[in-house]
């Protein structure tokens, strides 16, 4: 299990209302786990308040880097104590 350092990027910060923390985790998939279930209610309620009744996931709505390298061009989704994960939003443009 490690540490790892998380940081929600754009409009995640006024959605779940955290800009950054720390979670642990063994993998990536597990680090998806934990933040859906820990933030996944607020993002769910902020939704509805904006007339979205269908439920969606913060990961599925979401860019998700390790290390700066995004998790689909990563071969192993072991996570190391200090790693840095970034949540981005899809819909922030750039």
């Amino acid at each position: 299990m490690a540490t790892v350092n998380v940081r929600f990027v754009g409009p995640w910060r006024l959605y779940l209302g955290v800009e950054r923390c720390t979670m642990q985790a063994a993998t990536v998939e597990e680090f998806i786990e934990q933040m859906d279930a820990n933030y996944g209610p607020k993002y769910h309620e902020r939704l509805l308040r904006g007339g979205v009744k269908e439920r969606r996931s913060i990961s599925g709505d979401s860019n998700i880097l390790v290390n700066r390298v995004h998790i689909r061009q990563l071969t192993d989704h072991t996570l190391k104590e200090g790693d840095n994960i970034d949540v981005i939003a899809r819909f922030v443009g750039g």
